[in-house]
């Protein structure tokens, strides 16, 4: 989702991207006044305020045509996410929010990062462990695990100050049942009419499990079940190694 999410009911639908937004905006609030950062991927920008009080710019690849992104302010840098036209050391912070999966190479990512931040500056990345294929044909990785970070981090310079995980096992099992409703309702478009009217009941009786009951009931066993085996995304805030160049 590319803005912010705001109300009951969005928290509801979107618990990972509410718990992605509330990460960020407590990250921001560290950084000091007048702090150098890029929101890298930023697409609309939905972040930006977050970063009032910073010098916030953006990059993204692209601009993107169409209904998907709505943007607010004009991209600052657009360009390839491994070719950032800035100085070496010159930012205080860089933001990457579910981002990495739809590069091809996310380690010149980390590579790149490390170059643009001062010794010392602070790392903000999240990726998806488990997602819906998205954002096509620009969608290349999934499965990125804490240990993804922990091997691939150091070995770029960076140590991690903190790994937070979202969205557990029961929270996964409900979007992945939404994601098998959706699957089954486009497929059902193209069935022939008396197949469809023999569809039609059971995905109906489907769609209140899929949509209300399930979503209510199973997140409240993740706390119980934990987040370390089975999540959504995984949020990290690290540092560039000061002393290294």
């Amino acid at each position: 989702m590319d803005r912010l999410i705001t109300t009951a009911s969005e928290r509801f639908w979107f618990a990972e991207a509410y718990a992605r937004d509330q990460w960020v905006k407590a990250q921001a609030a560290k950084l000091a006044k007048g702090s150098a950062v890029l929101d890298a991927g930023a697409g609309a920008s939905k972040y930006r305020p977050f970063f009032g009080h910073c010098n916030y710019k953006t990059q993204d690849f692209c601009l993107y045509q169409g209904p998907l992104v709505k943007y607010l302010e004009p991209i600052d840098y657009v360009c390839e996410i491994t070719s950032i036209p800035l100085p070496n050391g010159s930012l205080d912070a860089i933001l990457c929010t579910e981002v990495i999966e739809h590069v091809v190479n996310p380690m010149a990512v980390l590579a790149e990062f490390h170059r643009l931040l001062k010794p010392g500056g602070k790392l903000l990345l999240t990726a998806p462990l488990l997602s819906h294929i998205h954002m096509e044909p620009y969608h290349y990785y999934g499965g990125f695990t804490h240990f993804w970070y922990e091997y691939w981090l150091p070995r770029n310079g960076f140590t991690i100050e903190a790994t937070t995980c979202a969205g557990g096992p029961a929270r996964t099992c409900v979007t992945f049942c939404q994601a098998f409703y959706a699957s089954w309702s486009e497929a059902e478009k193209k069935l022939k009419p008396l197949p469809r009217m023999v569809s039609l009941p059971f995905r109906a009786a489907a769609k209140v499990a899929v949509h209300y009951v399930l979503p209510f009931l199973l997140p409240k066993f993740d706390p119980w079940l934990g987040s370390r085996q089975i999540y959504s995304t995984c949020m990290v805030a690290a540092i560039r190694n000061p002393g290294e160049k």
